[in-house]
């Protein structure tokens, strides 16, 4: 049976082999059609374009898939499987790409494209139109591409190996009004209008509550990602310095490094640097100015122990978790955590999820069982440190987002 697809995209290079390092062949533009040849591997498809010989390589994650042919009058429009779902129930994106619209009609803007699997929560609906909750605030989706969702979470591999994620756009639709410096609310609402775009993606993707999110993001960063000099938020853990490099260098380690020794609990305090034994020994965790002076000179000394050992970026996850973020390296995280807020913050669920479609702390959240996630992300001890603190700024994000204009 012949397959074709119509591009989801603005633009959609085809390129002459199946990878991104390969020559553009033609740049092609929404809603393009294509006659899809073959699966090459790797969401890569050989396509030959409508009404031309031309033929390569495409994503597959930018095209709107059929069986029918483009301009035969049916447009592929599957059997409307969302005939009597109603508000407050969740559907599942039955097509391999879905247009996110602001109003119910083709000729209302895309907000974004989403995969096979994506999850809304549906508010209303008009005619064909499934009127949605995405980024916090409101859109449409098409009836005939859903289905009641199943149970249990089903997107598969890490987010951030998701093109449409790292693609959202970061701010939300609407932005809570400015709070009095200094409080909760100002925290909530500074984080929500850099980055609820993103915050409430995740959250429909996740099928996690919008407000449980954010209150994640800022119990485990206080929603920092960079610095005032544009430099990603790190801290240098001394102890685990000396576990990848110190023990080995014993010597050297003791010129320039100190932390408590007295037991493995204590590891954490006592941290001091100094760049040379003439030098005073120096505090340095709170001032990020003298943390990527340590971590600089680390660097020097191995720079994978070095990038093993820094807490990197909004999530705050330590260097030697990126195989758990589906990272090939500590300094391919480390190049993405220093460039991008989508990867930090895609890296706290990637974290907590792994690459099956699901894992015991996205239930948590899902159930609002914070005690158990925080467990699971900050470790026996501290569970209920961080529990209270995600309520708390989950319920002033509730408060406030009525507000937002």
């Amino acid at each position: 049976m012949a397959l074709y697809g119509i591009v989801n995209a603005e633009l959609l290079n085809l390129r002459e082999r199946p990878t991104t390092a390969s020559r553009i062949l033609r740049q092609l533009q929404r809603d393009e059609a294509l006659e899809v040849l073959r699966d090459a591997g790797f969401d890569w498809l050989e396509v030959q374009l409508l009404g031309s010989s031309l033929r390569g390589f495409v994503s597959k994650l930018y095209l709107r898939l059929t069986e029918t042919r483009p301009g035969s009058g049916e447009g592929g429009v599957p059997e409307d499987n969302a005939v009597g779902i109603g508000a407050g129930s969740t559907v599942e994106v039955t097509a391999r790409a879905l247009n996110v619209r602001s109003g119910p009609s083709t000729n209302n803007a895309i907000l974004a494209t989403v995969q096979l699997g994506a999850r809304f929560e549906v508010l209303g609906r008009q005619g064909d139109w499934l009127r949605v909750r995405y980024g916090g605030g409101e859109a449409f989706i098409a009836a005939a591409y859903v289905k009641p969702a199943s149970s249990g979470f089903t997107l598969e591999g890490y987010l951030i190996e998701e093109p449409e994620i790292l693609d959202v756009r970061m701010q939300p639709q609407k932005l809570i009004p400015s709070q009095a410096e200094g409080t909760t609310e100002a925290a909530v609402a500074r984080t929500w209008n850099i980055y609820g775009g993103l915050l409430g993606r995740l959250a429909d993707l996740l099928s996690i509550p919008v407000d449980v999110v954010v209150g994640v993001l800022i119990a485990e960063s206080g929603g920092a990602a960079f610095g005032a000099d544009g430099r990603m938020i790190i801290r240098f853990e001394n102890h685990i310095f000396w576990r990848y490099w110190g023990q080995a260098n014993a010597a050297v380690f003791d010129r320039h490094f100190t932390f408590d020794r007295s037991s493995a609990a204590r590891a954490w305090r006592g941290h001091q640097w100094r760049p040379d034994t003439d030098s005073a020994w120096v505090d340095f965790h709170g001032n990020q100015a003298l943390e990527w002076n340590v971590f600089t000179f680390a660097r020097g000394l191995d720079e994978t122990a070095a990038m093993l050992s820094i807490s990197m970026g909004a999530p705050q996850i330590m260097g030697f978790n990126f195989k758990r973020l589906g990272y090939e390296s500590v300094q391919q995280m480390f190049t993405r955590f220093s460039s991008s807020a989508h990867a930090q913050i895609v890296g706290i669920f990637d974290f907590v999820k792994g690459a099956g479609a699901t894992s015991t702390a996205i239930q948590a959240l899902q159930r609002r069982d914070y005690i158990t996630f925080a467990s699971i992300y900050n470790g026996s001890g501290n569970e209920t440190i961080y529990a209270d603190r995600i309520r708390r700024f989950a319920a002033v994000f509730s408060r406030l987002i009525s507000s937002a204009r």
